[in-house]
């Protein structure tokens, strides 16, 4: 799942202050201390000559945007669970 964020920046910036990000856990919750909404996300893999890329898109059509998605090599990828 990848975060969604309901706040715009100068919504974050003005709620979280200098003193507020300091207050804030080293490993925050993504829901509960940011403000994000948990989306599901689907890859796909298209395969190129120099390579394979992986396009990452909502799974939720009505969330789609079609400027907004993700492109990664498979050298960009990991597995965070594994990397925290």
């Amino acid at each position: 799942m990848l975060p969604q964020s309901r706040s715009t920046v100068s919504e974050v910036t003005s709620v979280y202050s200098s003193d507020s990000w300091k207050r804030i856990a080293t490993d925050p919750d993504p829901v509960r201390d940011l403000g994000y909404d948990l989306a599901e996300w689907e890859s796909h893999r298209v395969t190129y000559r120099d390579g394979d890329r992986f396009v990452f898109v909502p799974v939720d059509e009505d969330a789609f945007d079609r400027e907004a998605y993700i492109v990664a090599t498979e050298d960009a990828m990991c597995d965070t669970l594994e990397r925290r």
